[in-house]
């Protein structure tokens, strides 16, 4: 599978199935350049990943960290539906991230995928650590964007303490939005 910034290939890890996930090296960039974006951001995803697990949040577990992989653990599932009690839990799930100082980045359907054990985050590749409320803002609409059941979810993002700062940030946000 190939996203924007990485690679997604199968493999296996001390006989498990996992996932190596590769940051290719982009021609464009001076090479020295490129190199240190490409660690950083690898660094970085594997950092925030432990970090969420600590929180109390599924994601996928770290094996191995290289200068531009990480071999991760595979969670199977499907995506993330709009069914309420899922989508609510979602929002808790965001709370959750926010609370322990992560920005997801990218926190949409894709990537929260459910199975029998409940919902997994996964691709933190655009994520960071950050308290500051305009990110966290962005992680809510990014999220609200993607989804019918916008209410469903806001009842579980505002189980989180910081909520309140937060909605009133996306309120300003919208307003300052050129186009909607």
């Amino acid at each position: 599978m190939r996203g924007a910034e990485a690679v997604l290939l199968p493999a296996k890890f001390l006989g498990e199935d996992v996932l190596k996930k590769e940051r290719r090296k982009k021609g464009y960039r001076i090479k020295e350049i490129d190199e240190g974006i490409r660690l950083g951001r690898t660094r970085r995803e594997a950092r925030l990943l432990h970090k969420a697990k600590l929180a109390g949040i599924s994601c996928p577990t770290v094996f191995e960290v290289g200068l531009e992989y990480v071999v991760i653990g595979r969670i199977n599932g499907r995506k993330l539906s709009e069914k309420k009690g899922e989508l609510e839990k979602a929002g808790v799930v965001l709370g959750k991230l926010h609370s322990a100082g992560i920005l997801h980045g990218d926190f949409t359907p894709y990537n929260i995928i459910v199975n029998s054990s409940g919902l997994h985050v996964i691709d933190f590749g655009l994520g960071s650590f950050s308290k500051k409320i305009e990110g966290m803002a962005d992680d809510v609409i990014t999220m609200l964007r993607g989804i019918k059941g916008k209410d469903h979810f806001l009842k579980g993002y505002k189980k989180f303490s910081g909520a309140k700062e937060v909605l009133a940030r996306i309120e300003k946000i919208e307003k300052r939005a050129r186009y909607r």
